[in-house]
């Protein structure tokens, strides 16, 4: 390397590697909870212009329908002021203008910082020839299925790959389901039949900006924003324009759950208490509220049962150095090996390249010599499972 040479840094991104273990003998199923903190990659991150009702525009687009995805439905998620974490799916991406599902008007305003990206379906995550092997079968109840909790009709969609057709399907409807939404803030979870351990990566853009989770009366099961100090006393606060209902007792208080995949345990349930001289987090049958710091797995999912009225709770997230968390690799003999993919351009000269390898964002080291191919840089992942951050470094000599 030269003494003049100089290095530049592509966007980190997060790439996690996930078990999924398959049903014991004696099972008939085995269940994974998977939230997919992962974002979709930005389509467009800058200023509202104006705001009325359910129409916004944004500052420096002269066609807002340039920045719809072409596959995907998008949602615009609030950054700044007031609504700050708020969701909602649009509707329309119009040349003037977009429309979105519900009144802006309370949430946003001229001004507001705002992101669009497009909601992860089943074929982005999963690819449309199953990249991760999941037992496909001739119907949902013969395979391995990837299910989503509908909060707002308290019943799951089941999805599975047929084993004839060849493609992705809903539990009992003939037709392709790839392009079937799995809308972002929701979790999933995966139902093995089959046995043998499978992994499987979720990767997309890193963000810790908080969110405004829409609670429904009943079940609802949400993925959660990134957060290196996760525990749930610092992914939910206990005061706040939109915390958890609390309660003297359980009974009168959301009950809060969260489902880890690298080790298939449930947390909880844990309820926010306003019993004086006993107020914040506290585990059902523990008034100790030791387990509510213990750092959490980042694909965990939250799950929220609710008695009282429908509304949001804000979570979280932080990008700022924590204890993070590492799930033990715990490889197993044989596994397929999985790539990790960033994407690059390619520079005049001859600049050599680097994958780059963390798990708090401030410590890099290196990993991997890429494989360059249609401006993807492609690298192989380690064994067994974890959760990492990655980076590509160009450096140039002159």
């Amino acid at each position: 390397m030269g003494a003049s040479a100089q290095s530049a840094y592509g966007e980190p991104r997060g790439i996690y590697v996930v078990k999924l273990p398959g049903k014991a003998a004696g099972e008939n199923q085995k269940r994974t909870y998977l939230g997919m903190p992962l974002m979709s990659d930005t389509r467009f991150a800058g200023l509202v212009e104006t705001v009325n009702g359910d129409l916004l525009s944004l500052q420096g687009i002269s066609s807002h329908q340039d920045i719809q995805d072409a596959t995907r439905p998008s949602y615009v998620h609030v950054m700044d002021g007031a609504g700050r974490g708020f969701i909602t799916d649009i509707v329309e991406f119009r040349q003037n203008d977009i429309r979105c599902a519900v009144n802006l008007a309370p949430w946003m305003a001229a001004g507001t910082v705002v992101r669009i990206r497009p909601h992860p379906n089943v074929v982005q995550l999963f690819g449309a020839n199953n990249r991760f092997a999941l037992a496909s079968g001739s119907s949902a109840e013969l395979a391995d299925n990837i299910v989503a909790w509908d909060a707002a009709a308290q019943q799951e969609k089941v999805y599975y790959y047929h084993s004839t057709r060849q493609r992705w399907e809903e539990k009992d409807v003939n037709a392709n389901a790839g392009s079937a939404v799995l809308r972002f803030p929701y979790g999933i979870y995966i139902i093995r039949r089959s046995t043998g351990n499978l992994r499987m990566t979720l990767s997309g853009e890193i963000s810790g900006a908080p969110i405004l989770l829409p609670v429904r009366t009943g079940v609802n099961v949400f993925s959660l924003p990134i957060n290196l100090s996760s525990s749930l006393s610092n992914l939910i606060p206990a005061t706040g324009d939109f915390p958890a209902i609390a309660g003297v007792n359980a009974t009168q208080a959301d009950l809060v759950t969260l489902e880890e995949p690298y080790s298939g345990l449930q947390r909880g349930p844990f309820y926010l208490s306003s019993r004086p001289g006993s107020t914040g987090w506290r585990e059902v049958g523990d008034n100790s509220g030791n387990d509510i710091s213990a750092p959490l797995d980042y694909l965990s999912t939250l799950i929220i049962r609710r008695s009282g009225p429908a509304g949001y709770v804000w979570v979280e997230g932080s990008l700022e150095p924590g204890p993070g968390f590492s799930p033990p690799a715990d490889p197993d003999a044989g596994e397929t090996a999985l790539t990790g993919e960033l994407p690059y351009r390619p520079l005049p000269g001859s600049p050599s390249y680097k994958i780059e390898v963390s798990t708090d964002l401030q410590n890099w080291s290196d990993y991997a010599d890429p494989v360059l191919e249609n401006n993807v840089a492609k690298f192989q992942l380690p064994g067994g499972q974890g959760r990492a951050f990655y980076r590509l470094r160009i450096t140039l000599d002159f």
